[in-house]
């Protein structure tokens, strides 16, 4: 399934730098990049150590979008890509020119874990400003009925379409697992304590002795890689631990095909690839309430659902796929009617339409 030539002539998407990503939102654009027979991308950001050198990457991307839109008459839709905190004014700027100069359509895609915290948190200019932004971009794309909510009480755009992430077809899904031995619990994420993983580390910490010898945690990722690894040498879990780093292409695909279940804890979420990746791969998933990750994991069907911060209740989860092996294959096996809607030929159909919605017909 591609996005139609004709269509994909109308369409700017603007998002962060996507090429080698690190990030759910880079991935989402990477995925869509391959259904664009035209793909029209301007990059505004990408991770940098020091935040203060992302302004020159974010200036000339705006100056890379004002030549566009003067140059390719064809676009009549730009399709930003956005987040949470410094994202929104980075968007609400790109947003001013292409709405207000250019007179295109605008649709922002929220994919924000934090978007919610970051409103409610803000004070009163910051929500003038977002509330200007969200009541006059042309469309809202959000990743779940609960985000949707949201949207709905709190802003008064009523063009609102929810688009499932896209994930695409997992490589020898279901072709692992024996459940015999040591059973593998896979983490992927931004290490750091919004994904949980500190409280996860401090479950194994506290039980220690007992899990060892029957569970190995496979953490991947990038973030607060110093702090994570002075935690595992100082409470001694490299038999229990093993850290590989950011991870992605081959590699991640092998370690979702050998792992038995997927752990995410987070604290906030919109609605994670990796969770989709994972139940793509038939994995289980211990996870929380947060979010849209409801809509896609199901309490004691394909997963575990705790609350944010309880540990109890995560050492209990794994405890579950210990004591009972067969658990983890019978719970991902469940995964396989949930995940349909998130791979390409489902998502780039609904995207086509709400494209369709947009521009003009001439």
């Amino acid at each position: 399934m591609m996005i139609t030539d004709s269509i994909s002539q109308c369409i700017l998407t603007i998002g962060e730098k996507y090429k080698n990503h690190k990030g759910g939102i880079a991935a989402v654009i990477n995925t869509y990049s391959k259904y664009f027979p035209h793909f029209k991308f301007i990059p505004t950001y990408k991770p940098v150590t020091f935040k203060l050198y992302g302004i020159p990457y974010f200036i000339f991307g705006l100056f890379l979008i004002t030549i566009k839109l003067t140059h390719d008459k064809r676009i009549q839709v730009v399709h930003i890509h956005g987040a949470a905190k410094g994202s929104i004014f980075r968007k609400y700027m790109v947003f001013l020119i292409t709405h207000y100069v250019y007179r295109r359509k605008v649709i922002y895609h929220c994919h924000g874990s934090e978007f919610k915290l970051f409103y409610d948190n803000s004070g009163l200019l910051c929500k003038k400003i977002i509330q200007h932004f969200m009541n006059n971009v042309d469309l809202i794309i959000c990743l779940s009925r609960q985000w949707e909510l949201f949207f709905s009480q709190n802003f008064n755009n009523k063009n609102i379409r929810i688009l499932e992430n896209i994930v695409e077809q997992p490589i020898n899904a279901g072709a692992r697992k024996s459940n015999k031995g040591v059973l593998k619990f896979l983490f992927l994420g931004k290490i750091g304590d919004r994904k949980g993983i500190f409280d996860l580390l401090d479950v194994l910490r506290d039980h220690k002795q007992e899990l060892d010898g029957t569970l190995q945690l496979i953490i991947g990722g990038n973030g607060d890689v110093r702090r994570l690894q002075e935690y595992i040498n100082i409470n001694g879990l490299h038999s229990i631990v093993r850290f590989e780093g950011w991870i992605d292409g081959s590699r991640k695909q092998a370690l979702l095909a050998e792992s038995d279940v997927y752990i995410l804890p987070s604290y906030n979420e919109g609605l994670p690839i990796s969770i989709l990746e994972a139940i793509s791969y038939q994995l289980p998933v211990i996870t929380t309430s947060v979010g849209g990750i409801t809509e896609v994991v199901y309490d004691n069907f394909n997963g575990f659902i705790v609350e944010p911060g309880d540990k109890a209740a995560i050492y209990d989860r794994l405890k579950r796929f210990i004591n009972n092996p067969e658990l983890a294959t019978h719970m991902g096996e469940a995964s396989r009617s949930i995940i349909k809607p998130y791979f390409p030929e489902a998502v780039i159909l609904k995207l086509e339409d709400i494209y369709n919605t947009l521009i003009l017909k001439r």
